[in-house]
């Protein structure tokens, strides 16, 4: 087995493209090495002076954590000796005053690593810098034995390195080297790369340079994707196959134009096959959670749902064939090992695709129920002449208009009315306040309606304070993400319950606040019912 160290820029090449908050950055810097991240690149201080003080605090930060909370000691030893702590590392550009400015950002025997990168490519070396091979070699050379003179380690990066001539980029290499780097970086700049040029181009490498070997220890060949077709990540597996003993990611690509190889997916890959690959990392996959809702925030919009590991409809299973092969063994369309991984919990989604065999699992899944064959398929009747997608409200809707709910559970909650009011603070500036008021009732019951109330901040916060009323205490709306065209909104969230129970429901329609509602509303009657559904099972519910 072979050990991969992880170089997070997210904070460097992600923040490039969306410019994050200082407190964000700080509080994602630390969030990665809770998550296991090796070397956290935290930024590009010649930038400015606040650029260089938030690096420079960061990396204050990392180091004090350490020396706050040490942690078990890791076997570096086959990804180039680092140190058991996370380290931090600085960008800039191999230029003596920035250099000298990076270097500050260590002051004071802060250990880290100053990251330069010079183009390598025959167009960027003269139409970027009017610089000849030569000159390029030269520089290589003054700006890494500069730097290693005033850091703990030194980074040199190959821009462009998928178009260089090889032998150029193998006497860059080895002038990097030799003036004092421990790190040499390829860059697949344009993201233009495929997985067989990314082993091969790795290969060469490793071929040639000695130092480069893994066993050897004496320097680390890493290699930096980005992902313009697509393949950042599938390039990225390729070159660490090959040999590579360093992969620099961002937690769900976040970085220049298409972004980078995503950390969540590469270390997915690596972790779910290291039996075939050999590979592994000291990654902390259930931090990933918490790492992708923190980047979503500081880029200011959700991820997209189809997104691997991430994406909120990537677990869901909403084919009527895939819901019957799971209903007999959850290996059939679910991967083994991927809950260890993924952000966000499988889930059943009933619709007119799904047959009995979807409507008997999503039954035992978030019921407890039984239901026999002839109330499956008249409820899968109703399912299939449905547009819409069937909650559990429905469902239990469905049971009630057939006589087949537990004895003794009054009936599900249904929405009768639903308003929503905002209104900015009167006196000071702040965020705006959002109510809402909803009138309830019990499905097939002659009494009257009941109105719930509530408001905060944030329609979630509104609806979760007038849904307390229902559960004893206030549900949290973990996470909340919605896609939406042409007036028609998409919503998912994820549910925790006063009883610990999470769920992770989905719906459709034209306002956010009433289908938040709604998901609250599956929640509760799913809690509800569970105790009289349980009264009558033999077996404990799942």
């Amino acid at each position: 087995m072979r050990r991969v160290t992880i170089l997070d820029t997210t904070l460097r090449d992600g923040d490039q493209a969306f410019c994050f908050g200082g407190k964000e950055k700080l509080a994602f810097a630390l969030a990665l090495a809770e998550a296991g991240v090796d070397v956290i690149e935290i930024g590009f201080p010649p930038s400015g002076r606040l650029d260089f003080e938030l690096c420079r605090t960061a990396a204050r930060e990392l180091c004090a954590r350490e020396a706050r909370e040490p942690q078990e000691p890791r076997n570096f030893a086959a990804a180039g000796g680092l140190p058991s702590r996370p380290l931090a590392a600085v960008m800039c550009r191999g230029l003596a005053g920035d250099i000298s400015t990076s270097a500050g950002v260590f002051s004071g025997g802060i250990p880290g690593i100053l990251h330069m990168s010079l183009p390598v490519s025959r167009i960027h070396i003269e139409a970027k810098l009017g610089k000849t091979q030569g000159e390029i070699i030269a520089l290589a050379r003054e700006a890494v034995s500069f730097a290693a003179g005033l850091v703990s380690e030194v980074e040199l990066g190959a821009e462009d390195a998928f178009r260089a001539d090889r032998d150029f980029l193998l006497e860059y290499c080895r002038a990097a080297l030799d003036a004092g780097a421990r790190r040499i970086n390829i860059a697949d700049t344009l993201g233009a790369a495929s997985p067989g040029e990314a082993g091969d181009l790795a290969g060469f490498l490793l071929s040639r340079i000695p130092a480069f070997v893994p066993e050897a220890g004496g320097a680390v060949l890493s290699i930096h994707c980005h992902n313009d077709l697509g393949l950042a990540c599938a390039n990225t597996l390729a070159a660490l196959e090959a040999g590579c003993g360093q992969a620099e990611l961002s937690v769900a690509g976040l970085g220049e134009r298409a972004g980078n190889a995503a950390l969540e997916e590469v270390a997915a890959n690596i972790g779910l096959r290291s039996g075939k690959t050999g590979l592994y990392t000291g990654l902390r996959p259930e931090k990933f959670p918490e790492l992708i809702d923190r980047a979503a925030a500081m880029a200011a919009g959700a991820f997209s749902p189809l997104k691997p590991l991430s994406g909120w409809n990537t677990r869901a299973h909403a084919s009527g064939i895939h819901q019957q092969g799971l209903s007999r063994n959850a290996e059939t369309y679910s991967l083994p090992g991927l809950e260890r991984w993924a952000a966000v919990p499988e889930r059943i989604v009933l619709s007119r695709h799904s047959g009995r065999a979807g409507a008997a699992l999503f039954a035992q899944r978030y019921c407890g129920l039984a239901p026999d064959e002839t109330t499956l398929a008249r409820v899968t009747e109703r399912i299939k002449n449905s547009e819409a997608l069937t909650g559990i409200t429905e469902f239990l809707c469905f049971l009630a208009d057939l006589g087949k709910l537990p004895a003794g559970f009054p009936g599900p909650f249904v929405r009768r009315s639903f308003a929503l009011t905002f209104a900015a603070p009167e006196n000071a500036p702040g965020p705006e306040t959002f109510r809402v008021k909803a009138a309830l009732s019990v499905y097939g019951s002659a009494e009257g309606a009941r109105e719930i109330s509530g408001a905060g901040e944030g329609e979630a916060a509104a609806v979760s304070q007038a849904l307390g009323g229902l559960c004893g205490r206030c549900p949290d709306f973990s996470r909340v993400a919605l896609n939406g065209c042409g007036g028609r909104i998409r919503l998912y969230a994820e549910i925790a319950l006063p009883s610990g129970r999470r769920y992770a429901l989905e719906r459709t329609g034209p306002s956010a606040a009433e289908l938040l509602l709604l998901c609250g509303l599956d929640a509760v009657n799913a809690e509800a019912l569970r105790p009289y559904a349980e009264a009558g099972q033999t077996q404990p519910i799942r």
